[in-house]
């Protein structure tokens, strides 16, 4: 990797001009200022409107000229005419970047294509770096920035997972599902037409960044590819990077060609190049959810044994038919282990019931959460992963907070499945917030464990390289 772009004050700027500021909080220019203010956005916010003295309670400017410091970041919500206007102002203000929410640039064809051209060039000029435009811009919870979704939708407290998205539709719902899921995030940036600042300097930007242990990316095409792979290839071996690629039908082609002006490329030679550069791909917004959530483990499995324990024999043979569908073992218990299990069991379980992997322990409740905790400790000295199907209330803090215990003491990830996924869903985010794997389903908590010990591979294979 070359040197990163210096980003720091676009997302942890002093200053903060809004153009196009309002005082109705529902177009995009007063929702602007309303999140920030939500936000609890600790710098100085400065709405810039021609007609209004005051916005929200702030004073406001009739332009970014105006204003009585240097400004760090501009969020521009004007009509795509009148943007190039504004960045001459940016430029000749000297702003450092500049977020342009406005539609209707290169997206639209040659008009708005000579749009895009004079802001370009009137942002060189002045040194303004460039967000977008046809973008919703980013969110750094730990700064109080946010000009994706309102807060109400997002955790406020910073966390460890960046994303880049080419639509600001998938930014916002890998925001707002991903939050629910219990994902905290570091950096999210919603790059549109990326005029200017492009993935590859998001990417090289997150590699380097402290705060950011991983990193995903939502993409429809790539303009620059060999470069964005060796990029790729760099960053896997310091980080996992998954990227979610659109485009690769050929509908899908067409919706890219209009969305962003972007060329899909051939889908499966993007498939391979990823496999070989140790980028992760992820085939849709729930795939991507479940590997971030997987990634949030502090711990990688050094094989590919999974040890399956539940409270339902059904639970257990979809769990071993999902992960040996995708390469994982689930390997018989030595007679051992199967002595010492039956031993811990014996009047808690019927005689009938399996104790060779996987282990059903019929729907055991509390209070015998400890009778699950020692069967998974000793099942854990035989495996590299366990996976747990649970009938126990997941929002329950406690719980989780025992079965993060647990997987620090046996020191191998570990999946916890609800067994009803619908009526214990909102309870997964408790067990992510954790560090454990929480998935919906069995098979996505074996697509987890898979990703994990493929990425352990890569890792494993560059050190002995």
């Amino acid at each position: 990797m070359g040197s990163a772009p210096m980003l720091d004050s676009l997302f942890y700027p002093s200053s903060v001009a809004v153009i196009g500021a309002s005082r109705d909080a529902r177009k995009p220019g007063g929702g602007f200022v309303r999140t920030l203010l939500r936000f609890d956005f600790q710098g100085r916010l400065y709405p810039i409107n021609p007609t209004a003295s005051e916005i929200m309670g702030l004073k406001a400017y009739p332009s970014v000229l105006d204003v009585p410091e240097r400004v760090d970041l501009a969020i521009v919500a004007i009509p795509a005419p009148s943007v190039p206007k504004a960045i001459d102002d940016c430029a000749e203000k000297g702003v450092g970047f500049a977020v342009i929410h406005s539609v209707g640039l290169g997206e639209v064809g040659l008009e708005g294509k000579d749009l895009e051209s004079k802001v370009l060039q009137a942002a060189k000029t002045g040194g303004v770096r460039i967000v977008g435009p046809n973008c919703m811009g980013i969110c750094c919870p730990e700064a109080g920035i946010n000009t994706i979704v309102s807060s109400a939708d997002v955790s406020s407290e910073g966390g460890s997972v960046a994303f880049v998205g080419q639509s600001g539709w998938a930014t916002e719902s890998l925001l707002i599902a991903g939050s629910e899921r219990g994902l905290q995030f570091s950096k999210v940036i919603s790059s549109g037409n990326q005029i200017d600042l492009s993935l590859s300097d998001y990417l090289e930007y997150l590699a380097s960044d402290a705060k950011t242990k991983v990193i995903a990316a939502y993409t429809e095409g790539l303009r620059d590819g060999g470069d964005f792979l060796e990029l790729a290839r760099a960053i896997s071996k310091k980080k996992p990077l998954i990227v979610w690629k659109a485009g690769k039908s050929q509908a899908g082609a067409r919706a890219v060609a209009s969305h962003t002006a972007s060329l899909a490329g051939r889908d499966a030679i993007w498939s391979t190049a990823f496999k070989q550069v140790g980028a992760i791909r992820a085939q849709h917004l729930d795939e991507l959810i479940d590997f971030l959530v997987a990634f949030g483990c502090p711990y990688l499995p050094k094989g590919n044994r999974v040890g399956i324990l539940t409270e339902a024999g059904g639970g257990g043979a979809v769990a071993a038919d999902a992960c040996e569908d995708l390469g994982l073992e689930v390997p018989a218990l030595a007679e051992e282990t199967q002595r010492e299990l039956r031993e811990l069991l014996q009047g808690i379980i019927p005689p009938f019931a399996g104790v060779s992997n996987p282990v059903d322990l019929v729907w055991i409740t509390d209070p015998s959460l400890h009778v699950l905790e020692r069967c998974a400790t000793i099942m854990s000295r035989a495996v590299d992963a366990l996976l747990i199907m649970t009938y126990y209330p997941l929002a329950d803090e406690s719980i989780a907070a025992d079965m993060e215990k647990l997987q620090r003491n046996i020191g191998k990830p570990v999946a916890i499945v609800p067994a009803y996924p619908t009526k214990q869903y909102r309870g997964l985010g408790v067990y992510a917030r954790h560090g454990l794997i929480a998935c919906p389903t069995l098979d996505r908590a074996a697509r987890a464990f898979s990703i994990l010990v493929d990425y352990n591979k890569t890792l494993q294979n560059d050190l002995s390289g």
